[in-house]
């Protein structure tokens, strides 16, 4: 079901819906303005169907129908006994309300389908005792299954090997990079001093030749004027001193042009780079190929260890499907619970989801995270930020997989909340969904939308006024910021 309208409890204007695209921003400074609109909406729907007078509207496959009105539930009665979830878990993935244990459900449920979840829940789940034995063919399906499982335990082991090593690889990235520093830097040096060299003898040669020529002019002079010759100096003629100063000059000339030889060949010398410029120059590009490589083996390695758990998970899905498929009665002596596989499943897809939107940074302490958060207790802070927008996207995406034509969906809260890093990759998570899900509907502050404003398709913003709060309309998106800047 889509949004079309958004109304709030108090007397605050409607926001229009009807021709709204894609990721959706409402930009305000605090949570009062926008969360009147989120809590209406899920008052609304807590009504179940006593709602009377105007509301938010949203439209579904019928006809557009009031949250909460008897219209609506006749609506959503079908979307619940389709998909075989609960209220509150369609709550979970519509709206983000409930706790956690709530969103673990929503995702358990649209992962075994209707007909298992419901099975489940009414303690009649296929393969407990009393249930009858597995389908004809299972022996043949469990070896089938089995192959499978050994597979994905060498993949478990190939990955695991992988991702042994991550530290000593990131050490030797940084090592790598230092030693770059270090000879790029030496380089510059070499290079601006080979520089200053060159520019040095080009000066002094042509110092040394101005000088030969004015030396050779003088003697041409003295030879034709003789004894008449004047002094360069003083101007008085030489008479006498003629051959002095004419010896003085020729032995100054030879002794200029014997320097100036030197110097030409000093300047035909550093034409060419020293040997030291060209040995740091292939150093440091011998060091940047290895650092290309090393950073390479690090993104491998450290995909792999975003994998391995989903890998294992893999693995655990795969010998309880083998063992129910053979008969094999440990999966219920090991306590293993209905439903078990599912939330692994779920779980493993959003610590695969977490590490993308935080590129890996949450990986290690996911587990612990996890725990604490689908217990209740609740850290805050950026990484608990990252996990419950992942678990929200994961949960829309398994909705989407699962057929349920999910209109829009909206996030309260949470992108504020997350780290500098962690929010570009969000935005890009958000515009992917954006193409599953029709709008995406996310509260923002103008920090979060000023960092990326080509990711929005639409901003109401909400700006205090004397008599409340006021809703300004803005379209954003690529083709508007790129107009913008021509």
């Amino acid at each position: 079901m889509k949004l079309e309208v958004l109304r709030a409890a108090t007397p605050t204007a409607a926001i229009d819906l009807r021709d709204a695209r894609g990721l959706v921003a409402f930009v305000s400074e605090g949570d009062a303005a926008w969360g009147g609109y989120v809590a209406a909406i899920r008052a609304a729907f807590a009504a179940r169907g006593r709602v009377r007078g105007p509301g938010s509207v949203v439209r579904g496959k019928a006809a557009a129908a009031t949250v909460g009105t008897a219209a609506f539930e006749a609506q959503l009665g079908k979307v619940l006994a389709r998909h075989g979830l609960r209220r509150e878990e369609y709550a979970a993935v519509w709206l983000g309300a409930g706790p956690p244990r709530v969103w673990v459900g929503a995702g358990v449920a649209l992962l075994q389908g209707p007909e298992t979840a419901r099975g489940v829940r009414e303690g009649a789940a296929w393969g407990e005792p009393g249930q009858g034995g597995p389908p004809s063919g299972a022996g043949m399906e469990a070896g089938w299954v089995g192959g499978l499982a050994r597979e994905a335990r060498e993949d478990v082991e190939r990955l695991t090997r992988a991702r042994e090593g991550v530290g000593g690889v990131g050490a030797r990235l940084r090592e790598l990079r230092e030693e770059l520093a270090i000879v790029q830097g030496d380089a510059e040096a070499a290079a601006m001093a080979w520089v200053r060299e060159r520019q040095d003898a080009e000066t002094r040669l042509l110092l040394y030749r101005d000088r030969e020529k004015e030396l050779r002019g003088r003697l041409e002079y003295i030879r034709e004027a003789g004894a008449e010759a004047a002094c360069a100096n003083c101007e008085r003629v030489l008479g006498k001193r003629t051959d002095a100063v004419r010896r003085a000059r020729r032995e100054e000339w030879e002794a200029v042009v014997q320097d100036g030889k030197w110097w030409r060949r000093r300047r035909s010398q550093l034409e060419l780079k020293p040997e030291g410029l060209t040995e740091l120059e292939t150093r440091a590009l011998a060091l940047n190929a290895e650092i290309e490589d090393v950073a390479q083996e690090l993104q491998r390695r450290e995909a792999a260890a975003r994998e391995l758990e989903a890998a294992t998970g893999r693995v655990e899905r795969l010998l309880e499907l083998e063992a129910r498929l053979s008969g094999d009665s440990t999966v219920a002596e090991r306590g293993t619970a209905p439903g078990d596989g599912a939330r692994r499943r779920y779980r493993a897809a959003v610590h695969a989801r977490l590490v993308a939107l935080t590129g890996g940074r949450c990986a290690s302490g996911f587990p612990e995270l996890y725990t604490d958060w689908t217990a209740g207790n609740r850290r805050g802070g950026e990484a608990e930020a990252a996990l419950e927008l992942a678990a929200r996207i994961t949960l829309a995406e398994m909705a989407a997989r699962a057929g349920m034509r999910l209109g829009s969906i909206i996030l309260p809260s949470g992108l504020e909340r997350l780290g500098a890093q962690d929010l570009p990759r969000a935005l890009t998570e958000l515009v992917r969904l954006a193409k599953r899900v029709p709008l995406v509907l996310a509260k923002a502050t103008p920090q979060v939308v000023a960092q990326a404003p080509e990711c929005f398709d639409l901003v109401y913003r909400f700006e205090a006024t004397g008599k409340g709060s006021r809703v300004r309309r803005q379209r954003l998106g690529l083709a508007t910021i790129w107009l913008q800047g021509d």
